[in-house]
């Protein structure tokens, strides 16, 4: 249904992959769905979640709430969710080691976006914010947690160094309307790639994402007094 919904509405009108100074591609989810390899229905086109395969139950794009454009990125939960994929899926998952994607069993209540760059967008040491808005609703348990954050990766696709958005106050749960949320830092020298993840851990409710992005902050140039 929403491969479908979206498919009629861009055949009428444009669908851009992403704005100005934009890093991720389909940013604002309107270029359709099938993930980052096309097996993954609702699943915007160049996220992957956080485990593979099709889990329509979870993830969707929804046209009735976004924060722009014409679509968001809806998941929603009925209870904590674990299916066996038949032929392997996978999850990534980040240690010390570096990205790892292991194989089936899919569990999955872990309700999670992520893109990678393309090559040669990540400059070492250049400074980088990530944003995202989010909408919540119907979360039910306080220890319920979102987070924006970009995996610094190297040329070979190792892991690197994180950095995450700050700890606030910010609600996780319940419901709430759409809020902006930030994360910032330097790429380390090693970096060659960013990942994007956004994530959030909850067992019933709904959430949206739309209007994600990934852009280098310009440098300040100390202005000189005249001589």
């Amino acid at each position: 249904m929403c491969a479908l919904v979206w498919a009629l509405v861009c055949a009428i009108t444009p669908c851009v992959a992403h704005g100005p100074g934009n890093l991720l591609v389909s940013g604002g989810f309107e270029d359709g769905d099938g993930g980052w390899d096309g097996s993954q229905p609702g699943v915007g086109i160049r996220w992957e979640t956080v485990c593979g395969g099709e889990h329509s139950e979870i993830y969707c794009l929804d046209s009735a709430f976004r924060h722009s454009g014409l679509f968001s990125q809806r998941m929603t939960c009925h209870g904590y969710h674990y299916r066996w994929i038949e032929g392997g899926g996978y999850c990534f998952s980040v240690d010390g080691a570096g990205e790892k994607r292991h194989p089936a069993p899919t569990e999955l209540g872990l309700q999670a976006i992520a893109q990678t760059t393309a090559p040669g967008l990540i400059r070492p040491g250049a400074r980088y914010r990530a944003s995202v808005w989010v909408r919540i609703r119907g979360l039910t348990d306080a220890w319920e947690w979102f987070r924006l954050g970009i995996y610094w990766l190297d040329s070979q696709g190792q892991f690197v160094s994180e950095t995450r958005e700050p700890e606030t106050d910010r609600p996780n749960f319940g419901s709430h309307g759409w809020k902006q949320v930030f994360a910032e830092g330097d790429a380390p020298p090693e970096a060659a790639f960013a990942k994007v993840y956004i994530h959030h851990h909850f067992v019933h409710g709904t959430v949206w994402f739309d209007d994600a992005s990934l852009a280098e902050i310009p440098a300040v140039q100390e202005k000189r007094a005249p001589e």
